[in-house]
C-alpha cells in the first residue's frame, strides 16, 4: 500500500510524525507527503520569505530523513495562493525549482469555489494554478489537482496543456467529469472518507483500476473515532475498493501500489517490503 496524500508536517501528525512513519513502515511501501509554503493560517503567513518557505522546508527534511519511504510533492493550495503576494509566488515557484531534483510532483494546486467566494480572488487563484501547471511541464513532475466545487473548470485547464500524469486527489466532482478525467487518462487517488462519498464509492466501482491511486489526506478525513487520520489508515481505501469491485484486497493492493509507483515514478519495486 501506498499512501500518496498526505499533510505530516500539519498539526496532529507533526507532533508524532516519528512514531507515525514507523508505525507505516510495517504495512505500507511509501507515504507521500505535501508540502506548503506556510500551514494553515494567516498568521503562519507572515514573514513567509523571511523564513525561507519553513513548511515546505520541513517536509523534504522529512524525505532527507526516511528517504526512500517519504517523498514529498510541493503545491501551492488555492487558499494559500489568496493569501499571498506575485513575489511571494515568484519565489516559492523559484524555491520549487531550486529543490526539483528531491520532490515526485506538484502539488497540490488547483482551484476552491468553496472557499474562494470572492471572484477577484478566485481570478488570481487559477492564474495561480495555470502558473504552476506550466511550472510542471517545464520541470517535467506530475500534478496533483486539489479541484473543489470547480472540477469541470479545472478539468478544462488541465487539459490543454501537455501534461500526462495528472492526479486528481480526493475527487467528488460529478460523473460527467469523471468520465471525462477517465478518456483523457488522467487518474483519481480515493480518500479514506470512500465509504461516505456516493460520487466516490462510483469511481471506486467504475474507473480503470489502473487509474486509482490511494491516499488518506490525513490528518484530515479520519475514518475512526480518532479525530487524526493517518497514513496507516489507506487500509481503508483499499478495502472499500476491493468490496466495491468483488475483488480481493491484495489484488486491489497490488495494482493500486503499482499504480502509484508507475505515476510518480519512485523508485521501487513490488517485490520489495513490507
Amino acid at each position: 500500500m501506498i499512501d500518496v496524500h498526505c499533510h505530516l508536517t500539519f498539526k496532529g501528525l507533526r507532533e508524532r510524525v516519528d512514531e507515525v512513519v514507523e508505525e507505516s513502515k510495517n504495512y505500507l511501501k511509501a507515504i507521500i507527503t505535501c508540502g506548503f509554503p506556510f500551514e494553515a493560517s494567516e498568521g503562519e503567513r507572515r514573514g513567509l520569505t523571511d523564513t525561507g518557505f519553513r513548511s515546505a522546508l520541513k517536509a523534504l527534511s522529512l524525505a532527507r530523513k526516511y528517504k526512500g519511504y517519504v517523498f514529498v510533492t510541493l503545491g501551492l493550495h488555492p487558499v494559500q495562493a489568496v493569501m499571498m503576494n506575485r513575489k511571494e509566488v515568484e519565489e516559492y515557484m523559484d524555491f520549487i525549482k531550486e529543490h526539483k531534483g528531491e520532490i515526485v510532483g506538484i502539488g497540490e494546486i488547483g482551484l476552491d469555489r468553496h472557499w474562494i467566494k470572492d471572484e477577484g480572488k478566485f481570478s488570481w487563484s487559477r492564474e495561480v494554478f495555470e502558473e504552476m501547471l506550466s511550472l510542471a511541464e517545464e520541470l517535467r513532475k506530475p500534478v496533483v489537482l486539489h479541484l473543489r466545487k470547480a472540477e469541470g473548470e479545472g478539468f478544462r485547464i488541465v487539459s490543454r496543456t501537455n501534461l500526462s500524469k495528472v492526479l486528481f486527489h480526493s475527487f467528488a466532482g460529478s460523473m460527467t467529469v469523471a468520465k471525462e478525467v477517465v478518456e483523457a487518462g488522467y487518474y483519481f487517488s480515493l480518500n479514506t472518507r470512500i465509504a461516505t462519498i456516493k460520487n466516490a464509492k462510483k469511481i471506486a466501482r467504475r474507473a480503470p483500476l489502473h487509474l486509482i491511486l490511494t491516499e488518506t489526506d490525513s490528518p484530515f478525513l479520519s475514518p475512526t473515532n480518532d479525530p487524526v487520520n493517518r497514513p496507516l489508515n489507506v487500509r481503508v481505501v483499499v478495502e472499500e475498493i476491493a468490496k466495491l469491485r468483488g475483488l480481493t484486497f491484495e489484488e486491489v493492493d497490488l495494482t493500486t501500489t503499482e499504480n502509484a509507483i508507475r505515476f510518480f515514478g519512485l523508485p521501487l519495486t513490488l517485490e520489495e517490503g513490507p
